[in-house]
């Protein structure tokens, strides 16, 4: 079934009467004057689901866009800028918008009944404030917007009065900017990060991280391009607040080795959510901020920082030992193993950390007292300095530490129900701005003779990127009804040159064909397969369609005269319910008659 687009317009007007929306954009009319015409000014178009074709001409005659051979599809979570609207020969009214795939920028169609449109009416406080901030015109077409959707939100401005090539050069620095994955265009073939003769990459740090090239640290370094509602995240400032209650921080935990608790002593256990919120209160640092942090350090998994395994350091065996936020794991093929020397010394913020508690509460305060309270108090500021003038000072060489984590702040506020606050948000302007930056698409080698490198296996975390929540390899999160084709559309467009199949019975599913409970998603690399069951929340018989036959088949698993397997079982878990319930059942039923949810 396709999905309704969310378009967003915002009018900027100087005029007192302004005209009803339907009046000005439900159909084509001409303009009565030249001052109506100048009364839309910005209109914006978001997509809430994936599965509208990208039209190249308004009408259905009109081919359908394709980058490599695939099809394209509206993308939820981006805002598309309207441009035009037209009607056809069938008298359709079609709508114009600049459509940016992979950084290039695209005139594509949509039709109006794929449309709801919505007016919002100019917010003048708002204004001023922007106006007061001195942000440019090119901030604000997207702080408007943002502000239509969270109007406590409050955006900042932070003048660097530097060049944005003086900051850039800074980062472009032999590794201080790392980049993993197998998309080759993103990696630099700078003297130290590529050896021309054997034509292979140089890992900086473990096996699978190389210097990122010009173009990638541009992009990751501009601002504008992440002025959106989700990575928007990685401007929030990250003081403490107490919205943020230990329930909020569970939500990180749930699919990670931390979802569960801790012995603090003999008699007393407390969960890995309560420790960072202590951690937080202590040190006065967003809790949500710091169970990110020790994340997107670990891993979902956890790692050798965090298992108490032992090593050893100037001929001195050491275990127990723990360092979750990586503090001092400086790059190298062991860089936890420095991480772990340093966490093993006796010395400032509660050292040694040679507990759970001491090395999330004790590496909070070093995190607190050498970035949060020393102007890098976002995660921006922290992988980008730009905040102080100390370009060195940083806490990650990911270059994309900020935008990942920023993903991941967002998703765990909405789920915790509290988007809706007073957040504030520090967003950098720089001098000299470049017109736009964009990822590079294709791979420049030195001018030798070229040998093709092996490409490495993805150590991103797709699933973490695909908004999914792994349950000891039960998949969840996918939109109701998505197909195959469409998820290879999404992993595309996120450019992270990872291969996937769907397998159904053993064999590869038709890729027009929904996601259905007990599909079998396998991530291919070069190192190996990864394999995860779909789980599609209320289609317990695994055809993809949420249905009457899944609810006869609940309602005899409730009367015990039908025994689910395990994979029904997950399927039947319904809006946060465990096991087969009643009120499962009762979920399923309201959104057969339409008139409930089936969170995925």
């Amino acid at each position: 079934m396709l999905k309704k687009i969310l378009i967003v317009l915002l009018f900027i007007t100087t005029l007192i009467n302004v005209k009803p929306f339907n009046n000005v954009f439900a159909e084509e009319t001409q303009p009565e004057s030249e001052q109506e015409q100048q009364q839309e000014e910005t209109v914006y178009l978001e997509v809430t689901q994936s599965d509208v074709r990208v039209r190249t001409g308004p009408s259905t005659s009109y081919a359908i866009l394709q980058i490599n051979g695939e099809n394209q599809y509206y993308v939820e979570d981006v805002s598309y800028k309207v441009i035009g609207k037209q009607k056809n020969e069938k008298n359709e009214l079609w709508y114009n918008v600049i459509n940016i795939i992979n950084n290039i920028e695209y005139q594509t169609w949509v039709r109006e009944d794929y449309v709801i449109l919505h007016y919002y009416e100019l917010d003048e406080v708002f204004e001023q404030h922007l106006e007061n901030e001195g942000f440019p015109e090119e901030y604000r077409v997207y702080l408007r917007y943002l502000h239509t959707l969270h109007p406590n939100w409050i955006f900042k401005a932070f003048h660097t009065n530097t060049a944005f090539a003086t900051i850039l050069q800074a980062q472009d620095v032999l590794g201080k900017s790392l980049i993993d994955g197998s998309n080759l265009a993103l990696r630099s073939t700078r003297q130290g990060a590529y050896d021309p003769e054997t034509g292979q990459y140089i890992a900086l740090d473990g096996y699978s991280w190389y210097q990122a090239n010009t173009e990638t640290i541009a992009y990751f370094m501009d601002p504008r391009n992440f002025l959106n509602e989700k990575e928007v995240f990685q401007f929030l400032k990250l003081s403490f607040n107490e919205t943020e209650q230990p329930e909020c921080v569970q939500q990180i935990l749930n699919i990670t080795f931390m979802k569960g608790e801790v012995q603090i002593d003999e008699n007393t256990t407390k969960s890995y959510a309560t420790l960072f919120y202590e951690a937080g209160q202590q040190a006065q640092t967003s809790p949500i901020f710091l169970a990110v942090k020790a994340r997107n350090e670990q891993g979902v998994n956890g790692s050798a920082a965090v298992d108490g395994r032992e090593f050893e350091h100037n001929g001195v065996i050491y275990s127990n030992i723990y360092n979750f936020y990586n503090i001092h794991a400086y790059s190298g093929k062991q860089s936890w193993k420095n991480g772990l020397i340093y966490a093993a010394k006796e010395g400032s913020y509660g050292r040694p950390w040679n507990t759970i508690e001491k090395s999330i509460k004790g590496g909070a305060l070093w995190i607190a007292d050498g970035y949060i309270n020393k102007g890098q108090d976002t995660l921006y500021y922290q992988k980008y300095n730009c905040a102080t003038g100390k370009y060195w000072h940083q806490y990650a060489t990911n270059v994309r530490a900020a935008f990942s984590e920023g993903r991941m702040m967002y998703t765990n506020y909405r789920l915790a129900d509290i988007l809706e606050e007073a957040l504030t948000f520090s967003i950098p302007i720089y001098l000299e701005m470049p017109e736009k930056t964009a990822l590079p698409t294709e791979v420049v080698l030195p001018e030798v003779e070229e040998t093709v490198p092996n490409e490495e296996y993805y150590t991103g975390d797709l699933i973490l990127d695909l908004d999914l929540q792994n349950d000891s390899g039960h998949l969840t999160g996918f939109d109701i009804g998505i197909s195959y084709q469409q998820l290879l559309n999404r992993i595309t467009l996120m450019n992270t040159g990872v291969n996937i199949r769907i397998e159904r019975k053993g064999a590869e599913k038709s890729k027009d064909l929904p996601l259905s409970t007990g599909d079998a998603l396998i991530i291919i690399g070069d190192e190996g397969e990864s394999t995860y069951t779909v789980i599609i929340k209320g289609d317990i018989d695994g055809d993809g369609i949420i249905g009457t036959l899944d609810y006869l088949i609940y309602r005899k698993a409730l009367l015990e005269i039908y025994e689910m397997n395990n994979i029904e079982k997950k399927a039947a878990e319904i809006n946060g319910e465990t096991g087969i319930s009643t009120l499962g059942y009762l979920h399923l039923r309201k959104y057969l008659l339409e008139i409930g949810n089936i969170e995925q």
